[in-house]
């Protein structure tokens, strides 16, 4: 009897040092980062995708308008985590990270997937007005798992 007890026991040991185990790595489950460092995936190219960054500024804002288009010849399918499909992060000129667009708003955690179409574009407008003066890298990109096709753009801030 006691062999049977300690054999379970072993046995319930075992098993929870297996389970211990699994899914234990270090990749983050944050939408924009799973995506940025996978090569494309099999039979895509990175210039199926031509992004676009335009910065406008008036006295007290920074209008950045991202773009980017389907040049592929034919319809792509994209995967899309969440509700967000664009996101933006903002360097300082030490390359340390001031601001990600998808930190400051609340999204919907759907997986939804799109069909684009060839030459069909999305766009995205991002008002920034909370920067203080300075010289910033921004890179805009698709939150897409098998693209992310990014656009960065050096961003000075010039406040009245």
């Amino acid at each position: 009897m006691r062999k049977k007890i300690s054999l379970v026991f072993i046995c319930f040991a075992f098993i929870a040092c297996l389970l211990s185990g699994c899914g234990s790595t270090n990749k983050t489950n944050a939408s924009s980062e799973d995506s940025k460092n996978n090569s494309p995936k099999e039979n895509e190219v990175a210039s199926d995708f031509l992004p676009k960054i335009v910065i406008n500024k008036d006295q007290k804002n920074t209008l950045i308008h991202y773009t980017v288009k389907n040049i592929s010849g034919k319809p792509k399918k994209l995967t899309f985590r969440t509700g967000l499909k664009v996101d933006y992060i903002i360097f300082d000129s030490s390359g340390k990270k001031v601001k990600q667009y998808s930190d400051d708003v609340m999204s919907t955690q759907v997986i939804k997937k799109v069909i684009f179409k060839n030459n069909q574009e999305i766009t995205k407008d991002f008002i920034i007005s909370d920067l203080p003066d300075g010289h910033y890298k921004i890179e805009v990109f698709l939150t897409a798992i098998e693209i992310e096709a990014k656009a960065v753009s050096d961003l000075i801030i010039k406040n009245p």
